[in-house]
């Protein structure tokens, strides 16, 4: 392999690299956010809370939900995605959600619900429901 072609393989990994470890510092500091280790950025607990499935994401990725409210998830994308009960989550999925539909989900348990799309296995999202 010529040694252009290497250095532009090695530049594309390390930024691959680099956009990795910012994601993972925002995601640990989220849950610091969660856990009381940053007061300005904890969250009430709220009865209804939106989700919007947008550019493979979930947004927010996190929601504080009283127990018995509710979350409406609606897909932006413009490919199907889910949001399924994961890690023995109790909940009712969405199914699948084709573009612009919204489905209401009840969260009844309280406890950490995580979830996923089933179709996009990479996407992940978590419902921290207290009393």
């Amino acid at each position: 392999m010529p040694m252009t072609r290497r250095l532009l393989l090695l530049s594309g990994l390390g930024s691959a690299l680099n956009v990795g470890i910012i994601l993972a510092l925002d995601r640990w500091r989220q849950a610091g956010s969660l856990t009381g280790g940053d007061p300005v950025g904890a969250t009430a607990a709220v009865s209804q809370a939106e989700v919007i499935i947008r550019g493979f994401q979930y947004l927010p990725a996190e929601v504080i939900l009283k127990r018995g409210g509710t979350v409406t998830f609606t897909n932006q994308d413009s490919t199907p995605h889910t949001a399924t009960p994961l890690d023995g989550a109790q909940f009712q999925g969405t199914g699948r959600l084709r573009r612009n539909e919204s489905k209401e989900v009840v969260f009844g348990v309280a406890g950490i619900q995580n979830y996923f799309c089933d179709i996009h296995p990479s996407m992940v999202g978590r419902i921290i429901v207290v009393e």
